[in-house]
């Protein structure tokens, strides 16, 4: 799905309009998605579907939405980890490391998310920004479901 910022969206609407009728468009604001746009059969084939197949395709464009969505908090937290001082990646790195200890001493989630999550905070901060912001592994999404990074952008 493609993302515009709603100051690109504003600015381009022409572009914006054309994007969605060939897909549905996501409208960011502030980080965070705000509205989609789409094209008006998407929306007919919805209300006329009798196997549900549509309904699933929203169900999906949804979690779509959520996924971008902690994405882009991660991006954010990724930035902060290769921007801020030395003593404060420090503090935002141990309490992750506390989050994920928690987990593990209070079997709060699967040892999957606890060792991966452990061996990404042990990297350097530019290796971690990368992992945590990366969907190489296919494991991207799944922990950015699962994160310690509490409270941060939220």
């Amino acid at each position: 799905m493609k993302q515009f910022s709603s100051t690109r969206a504003k600015q381009n609407f022409g572009e914006l309009l054309s994007a969605a009728a060939l897909e549905p468009v996501a409208i960011e604001k502030h980080g965070k998605v705000q509205a989609i746009v789409a094209p008006p059969q998407f929306f007919k084939s919805a209300q006329t579907s009798a196997d549900g197949l549509d309904a699933r395709r929203l169900a999906r464009l949804g979690q779509t939405v959520i996924e971008k969505n902690r994405l882009i908090r991660h991006q954010r937290i990724a930035l902060d980890l290769v921007t801020v001082p030395a003593a404060e990646r420090k503090k935002m790195v141990d309490r992750a490391r506390d989050v994920v200890e928690r987990w593990r001493r209070e079997q709060l989630c699967s040892l999957d998310y606890i060792d991966r999550w452990s061996a990404i905070l042990e990297l350097p901060a530019r290796e971690m920004a990368a992992q945590m912001t990366s969907d190489d592994n296919a494991w991207g999404p799944a922990l950015r479901q699962n994160s310690p990074w509490v409270g941060l952008h939220t």
